[in-house]
């Protein structure tokens, strides 16, 4: 906490500062209404309002400081009091009086200009103080907490919790584990060898069992390494358990949904120096591993992807085990020697488990029961243990259970699903009978339990969050589930978990009596109901644990009314949190099926179809190529904004969208009206002052500012600096806010210096809140490169490109890298190395042909831009090629008279005119003219100096005298003079002409 007594000195310092500020400000607009001023004087002017704002916020942050900081600060601030004073003398003796003759004014005038150099080192001595104070306000806060690393509910706290490597496997030990020695030790032979080893066996062989016991003993053996865990059964789980992976050891660019997890857990596991094991669970699905070869089992977007590909490469100091039912699968995985093979447990291993289970000794007259019973089991471990488990819970003898399984209806549970090659028929018969008894039993007994089974057999069979069981009884059928070990329940008993063979036993129940649709639909209900609808950073980890239970639902095929229209909402929503994660093929094919549903179900004002409609119409405008496509998403858009109510997300959101779209168009009145739309929605929704008000105003001013109004985008974003304090936004947010709103500012002042200093605060304070490869850090540090470019210094800005670069070699937000290579290609243009700006230049073409396509907006906008790269390298032939391809394309997309279009063909026209085809230039020329009903001066000039190569002086005397300027009335001077019209040459010749004749006849490029 900040000194007593520096506080109240800093807060006198600021009040001074601030009384003597306005005075300067008042004398220097005083001056400047009095006539013309040094520029110096207008740049104080501009610069001291900024001053003043970042001073009021130094004063609401005084509380933040520590007492170093706190006097630093206050020295800072001094020193700028003692500028601004010096400031106010140096005005006092320029300051001009009404009452003052002219020789007095006179006088005054000079003093002024004398003294312009000692005002210039108060302006840059000013510049640096608050650059300096912008540091110490990004470093006040006493501590500074890290991004909270969220930690999963399911996850459990070992005794490992204090050193150095973690340990994710999520499950307890077994304290009762017996047995599988030999398998133990097999397998840490085999990574002696090798650093991938597969076990493989039936389901219920106990393969998991076996690799959570040698996670424990691994960790107990080396402390310090990472211990790593995830469940490979289909592509959404394996997902989850490597963005879990990225979450807990704070990889770079766990939390930006644009990054691609898979890769980036990939390549940290396999660059890694350090030691670890990871365990690939249940990989049993071949074609999620190779989906190249076999048919295609997943829901990547892209289906040439494979999750082989993201197993971590052969490693001294690694180890991966596999467990998997498939032996095809563990072969290939592995890829040197053989897999293990988990056997059923031996007669005295499964004697010594079953007994542990019950929890007492043999009875002497038990010992023939219990071995005929395990025989009738074949040893496999699950089904001892729930044998062992219903025993103990219902107190029955071990020869009436044993006699149980050879009753009537046992076979039934058992069909050719399960009865395939790499499972032993009559073992299975045994599980299955096992499960029927304890299923009956459950029912008669505990109804409610036998019902949560059912709903928990339709969702995933893994990682089942206990907060969407909606159910009467949910703890005591929970406990009843486990005793029978029906049901595991996850470290933490915050989510459970359903055997493979066991949730196929029950969904065979319900088949054989009709009920299947009913508890598809019950769970349906239970995750439509609890997803979120408004999805930020906050929803995401509740998203991700419900992704693979909306995977599983989603496919199932829904016949009443009320079940497709909950899977049309769920469709909607996990549409939305595939936008977040970037997968935007799958959100479009999720939210056309649902815009399809409420289309034929929902009432035409019902909000659930407003919101499929915006959602469709977003992502329609995200992927479109073509005009026609941009249409197809104005019409949804534009239907959202219709059915929607107001105020309403889906109101703000469809007019937030179709204002960038309408951007994209060039329809300036329509994008500035759907802007203003969106935030004064937001506002009427959630106040002047809220978050959301405050992000869609900033938007708005920014299409205002690049739409040529910056006078009234600035005007916002001041209203934003004012606003920012009473927002219910956090303090972090607020200064981002700050910065942003000031850096937009000094950006449309053209004040590059002052914007470059707050983009420099937007990012060390960006890389406080987020991570520092956050999508909101890449946009600061673009932008900071985009000022210190426009202060001319481009060895600078390319070198901050170059790092931004590589920063985002493997990011999904693909176009940060498209616009990092766009300022060094730019960068190198502005210093005439147009070999390297054609490299960087190729590369960002090639980039948008590959995400957007050939027919993209920004695709052709990258051709022109290498057109007229290679225009200024004189690779004429090459910018010819380019540049009639882009005027095809925007002739037809755009349309013959749009400005693109016409910038386009005079380009072409500049083109032939280099390569000294001027009758071809002159065509373009006017081709270009003769499209617009106001032609501009460049154009004009252009033609002129391609009827001069001619001499066409006819021509040019015609086309001279349709236009006011000097240069067309040189060239009609020129013209006539050239025909023998030396008396109208005469009679047109003017003084600014004797100054065009000293300068040669050159084309203009119009970009």
């Amino acid at each position: 906490m900040i000194d007593p007594v520096c506080a109240f000195g800093l807060a006198s310092a600021i009040v001074t500062l601030l009384d003597t500020g306005a005075k300067v400000v008042k004398r220097l607009q005083e001056l400047s209404e009095a006539g013309d001023i040094p520029e110096v004087f207008r740049d104080i002017q501009t610069r001291l309002p900024l001053l003043k704002r970042y001073i009021l916020y130094t004063q609401s942050r005084t509380d933040t400081l520590s007492p170093e900081s706190g006097e630093e600060v206050l020295a800072v601030v001094r020193r700028c009091l003692e500028q601004v004073r010096q400031l106010d003398e140096l005005l006092q003796k320029v300051a001009v009086l009404d009452r003052e003759s002219a020789f007095r004014r006179s006088i005054r005038a000079f003093v002024s200009v004398s003294e312009e150099g000692r005002f210039q080192k108060i302006a840059t001595a000013l510049i640096d103080n608050v650059q300096v104070l912008s540091t110490f306000l990004n470093v006040a806060p006493v501590e500074k907490e890290k991004p909270k690393v969220e930690r999963w509910l399911s996850e459990p706290l070992p005794s490992y919790a204090s050193v150095a490597g973690l340990f994710l496997v999520p499950f307890s030990r077994d304290e009762q584990f017996v047995g599988r020695q030999k398998l133990l030790e097999k397998i840490a032979l085999s990574f002696k060898a090798q650093s991938r080893v597969a076990i493989s066996g039936i389901g219920g062989i106990g393969k998991s069992q076996v690799a959570i016991e040698y996670c424990y003993r691994y960790k107990e053996s080396r402390p310090e390494a990472h211990v790593l865990w995830v469940y490979g059964g289909n592509i959404a789980r394996f997902y989850q358990g490597y963005k879990r992976i990225a979450q807990r050891l704070e990889i770079p660019g766990w939390d930006d949904p644009e990054k691609s997890i898979l890769e980036l857990v990939e390549n940290w596991l396999s660059n890694t120096t350090g030691s670890y094991l990871l365990v690939i669970d249940n990989a049993d699905n071949i074609e999620h591993w190779w989906p190249g070869k076999y048919k295609t089992g997943g829901s990547l977007d892209d289906p040439s992807k494979n999750l082989s590909m993201y197993i971590p490469d052969d490693s001294d100091n690694i180890q991966v085990l596999i467990t998997t039912r498939d032996l095809r699968v563990a072969t290939r995985l592995v890829r040197k020697g053989k897999p293990i093979a988990v056997e059923p447990m031996s007669s005295e291993e499964a004697k010594v488990l079953f007994l542990s289970k019950l929890g007492r000794e043999e009875a002497g007259s038990e010992q023939a029961e219990i071995q005929k019973l395990l025989e009738e089991l074949d040893n496999l471990p699950l089904a001892v243990s729930q044998a062992a488990a219903f025993i103990e819970e219902s107190k029955i003898s071990i020869k009436k259970y044993t006699d149980t399984l050879h009753g009537e209806g046992a076979e039934e549970y058992l069909n050719e699903e399960l009865n395939d090659s790499r499972r032993d028929e009559e073992s299975v018969n045994c599980v299955f009978r096992t499960w029927k008894i304890s299923y009956e039993q459950i029912k008669r007994q505990q109804a409610p339990a036998a019902e949560l089974l059912c709903l928990l057999a339709m969702l995933d069979r893994q990682s089942i969050p206990r907060s969407i069981l909606k159910v009467p009884e949910v703890t005591t059928s929970l406990n009843v589930l486990m005793s029978f070990n029906l049901v595991t329940a996850r470290a933490g008993a915050e989510s459970f978990q359903i055997h493979r063979l066991v949730q196929r036993f029950v969904q065979h129940s319900l088949q054989r009596d009709n009920e299947t649709q009913k508890w598809q639909e019950m769970a349906l209900a239970c995750v439509a109901n609890d997803y979120p609808t408004e999805i930020g950073v906050a929803e995401w980890p509740v998203c991700d644990a419900f992704a693979p239970h909306v995977h599983v639902l989603t496919g199932y095929n829904y016949q009443t009314e009320k079940g497709r229209l909950d899977l049309a909402h769920l469709l909607c929503w996990a549409a939305d949190f595939d936008i977040e994660r970037g997968m935007y093929k799958q959100a479009l094919k999720r939210a056309s099926e649902s815009l399809r549903i409420f289309r034929e179900l929902a009432f035409e004002r019902d909000q659930r179809l407003a919101a499929a409609t915006w959602l469709c119409g977003r992502l329609r405008y995200y992927q479109a190529q073509r005009s026609s496509d941009l249409d197809v998403a104005a019409e949804l858009l534009q239907e959202a904004l219709r059915i929607s109510t107001y105020p309403s997300l889906n109101y703000a959101e469809s007019a937030f969208e179709l204002a960038h779209l309408n951007y994209d168009r060039g329809n300036k009145m329509a994008c500035l009206e759907m802007g203003k739309a969106s935030f004064e929605c937001w506002k009427e929704l959630e106040g002047p002052d809220s978050v959301r008000t405050l992000d869609n105003m900033h938007d708005y001013a920014l299409e205002l500012a690049m739409l040529g109004d910056e006078e009234r985008g600035i005007a916002i974003w001041e209203e934003i600096l004012d606003r920012c304090p009473a927002s219910d936004a956090s303090k972090e947010t607020k200064t981002v806010y700050t910065y942003r709103s000031m850096a937009s500012i000094a950006e449309f002042k053209g004040e590059a210096a002052m914007a470059e200093i707050f983009y420099s605060n937007l990012i060390t304070l960006g890389e406080a809140m987020y991570h520092s490869e956050h999508i909101h850090l890449f946009d600061y540090r673009l932008s900071h490169a985009e000022q210190i470019m426009r202060q001319g210094k481009l060895k600078e800005a390319a070198q901050l490109s170059k790092a931004i670069l590589a920063s985002c070699k493997n990011n999904f937000e693909w176009q940060i890298t498209s616009c990092s290579l766009q300022t060094v290609a730019e960068c190198c243009r502005l210093k005439g190395c147009y070999g390297f700006e054609e490299g960087f230049r190729l590369s960002a073409l090639e980039l948008h042909e590959k995400k957007l396509g050939r027919h993209h907006r920004d695709t052709i906008n990258a051709q022109e831009a290498l057109a007229e790269c290679y225009l200024n390298n004189s690779k004429l032939p090459e910018a010819k090629e380019l540049y009639q391809t882009v005027i095809s394309w925007r002739e037809v997309e755009l349309g013959r008279t749009h400005a693109d279009t016409l910038r386009a063909i005079e380009c072409l026209g500049v083109c032939h005119a280099h390569h000294g085809h001027h009758a071809e230039a002159e065509a373009a020329f006017i081709e270009a003219i003769g499209r617009q009903s106001d032609a501009h001066g460049r154009l004009l000039d252009n033609l002129y100096t391609s009827l001069w190569n001619q001499a066409k002086w006819k021509t040019l005397e015609s086309w001279s005298k349709q236009a006011c300027t000097p240069s067309a009335h040189y060239s009609l001077t020129t013209a006539l003079d050239q025909q023998g019209k030396k008396t109208e040459a005469l009679e047109d010749d003017s003084p600014e002409d004797l100054v065009r004749l000293t300068s040669s006849l050159g084309f203009t490029d119009p970009g």
